[in-house]
């Protein structure tokens, strides 16, 4: 507990702690503004994500949608950051177990990231208000017609994904002993990944004959990878909508989804764990 306790009181003094969750709101500032800028004060021209819980899906774009891939560049920054400063070195001296300093590490980094995930939802639903106000519009109860079940579903749901793409990043920045090597890498990696899915997923329908009755396709394997079974997930929560692939593909079960995302999630530790047991530590 002291251990984790140290992380957390290290984590509190990074400005990368402060400066990703800023952003983060920022920018979803931001997009409210613009969009209570673009329709007045008219009742009847404001979006219905303006109103919830229909809200909620508006807010997932960001909170889980730019935050994992700001997440997975914050957990690659922090895992990169005790080699280049030499931090790593300190603790095996010291005579800290390897694995146990790396894996409470990530911990440390998890909690972070859902205290910010909690901040930031706050924050968006608190824009919600604000925009509807500037709007003319009433956004109604937050937790009436569902929207209890939606928030908790989207609190749950993004949590986990976003704690599994930030355990990619920081895995790989382990491996590659780098802060700016393992945030590039783990960005894209994270990027990537959307665009083979859709290179593959045109080609399956292109091989398939698609078109004729549009029955969707699948599970299919490159729905299974790390980024995408996220996505996935994350289909369970509001949305603003499906997407094309909503009508092309069939989803993975959400069982088996959350099962291979924990799969990926502790796969992560473990080679991030691995990594720091066999690396080579000179003076």
């Amino acid at each position: 507990m002291r251990l984790l306790a140290a992380e957390i009181l290290k984590l509190r003094r990074r400005w990368a702690s402060y400066l990703v969750l800023g952003s983060l709101i920022g920018l979803m500032a931001l997009i409210f503004l613009l969009v209570v800028l673009t329709t007045g004060a008219a009742p009847r021209g404001a979006p219905m994500f303006l109103r919830f819980p229909a809200s909620y899906g508006f807010i997932n774009q960001f909170v889980f949608g730019l935050g994992s891939l700001l997440a997975v560049a914050y957990a690659a920054a922090i895992a990169g950051a005790d080699w280049n400063w030499g931090v790593f070195r300190v603790v095996v001296a010291r005579g800290e177990s390897r694995a146990r300093y790396v894996i409470v590490k990530f911990i440390a980094v998890a909690v972070f990231l859902v205290i910010g995930i909690l901040l930031a939802y706050v924050t968006g639903i608190g824009l919600t208000y604000l925009a509807g106000a500037l709007s003319g519009v009433s956004v109604g109860d937050p937790l009436a017609a569902g929207g209890a079940e939606d928030l908790a579903r989207s609190l749950g749901f993004g949590a986990l994904v976003v704690t599994e793409r930030a355990a990619i990043g920081f895995a790989v920045a382990m491996l590659l002993r780098s802060q700016l090597a393992g945030v590039v890498t783990g960005i894209v990696l994270f990027i990537g990944e959307q665009i083979l899915a859709t290179v593959v997923l045109v080609t399956t329908l292109a091989g398939a004959g698609f078109g004729e009755g549009m029955q969707p396709i699948g599970p299919e394997w490159f729905q299974f990878l790390p980024f995408s079974i996220g996505d996935g997930v994350l289909a369970e929560a509001p949305t603003l909508g499906g997407g094309a692939e909503g009508f092309l593909l069939n989803p993975v079960p959400l069982g088996l989804a959350i099962l291979v995302t924990v799969l990926y999630l502790l796969a992560s530790m473990a080679i991030a764990a691995l990594s720091a047991e066999r690396a080579q530590i000179s003076g």
